[in-house]
């Protein structure tokens, strides 16, 4: 049995607009290299952060759940779909705190969401909740905690992966190929559903 103090999990928020095949390789790495039991992804609702959304939230939702069905590892939360208000990622932590009481947080960000952390909402209060789990976006990585905001943070060793979800939505506009960028599954439903074109 797992002394709960050694029970962890992570939260990996985001637009998902759409989730593609890096997302997917970040949350196994976190994962294996952080011996998480589980990563729950929790697709925004209304992003505070992004000026545009393009997929609906049930799109998005739908999209997620698609990618992450065979991996046993891997669940999805509508805790911020349901939300009327802006996705707050302090809120949610803290929701999610009282959802699983026995579990150490981690919430996986990339390098960029790392310096942007000051001006998130509560943010003074939120570098207590969690420590952050950051994937690399460039290999000159450099974060000087005593210089910057004090944040608890691990890098994620993963391979740094190109793919955006612009890139992904440039290449559907442009009628150009998405294969190998996003699970064969979830390019089936775009398609389906006619998102992004």
């Amino acid at each position: 049995m797992v002394k709960s103090e050694n029970k962890k999990i992570a939260l990996f928020g985001g637009t998902f607009d759409p989730v593609h095949t890096g997302h997917l390789i970040i949350a196994e790495k976190a994962r294996e290299e952080f011996n998480l039991e589980k990563i729950i992804f929790i697709p925004s609702n209304i992003p505070p952060h992004k000026k545009k959304v393009y997929a609906s939230p049930v799109h998005r939702y739908n999209m997620v759940k698609i990618a992450i069905g065979d991996n046993p590892f891997f669940e999805i939360s509508d805790i911020e779909i349901k939300r009327k208000e802006p996705s707050y990622t302090y809120i949610t932590v803290k929701q999610m705190k009282k959802i699983h009481p026995d579990y150490k947080i981690f919430f996986i960000i990339g390098q960029d969401s790392l310096f942007e952390l000051p001006q998130w909402h509560k943010a003074e209060d939120l570098i207590k909740e969690v420590t952050f789990l950051v994937a690399k976006r460039h290999s000159n990585f450099n974060y000087r905690k005593e210089k910057n905001f004090p944040v608890n943070f691990e890098i994620i060793n993963s391979p740094i992966i190109g793919i955006s979800s612009t890139y992904i939505r440039t290449c559907i506009k442009a009628g150009k190929s998405i294969k190998y960028l996003l699970p064969e599954k979830v390019i089936s439903y775009i398609e389906k559903e006619k998102i992004y074109g």
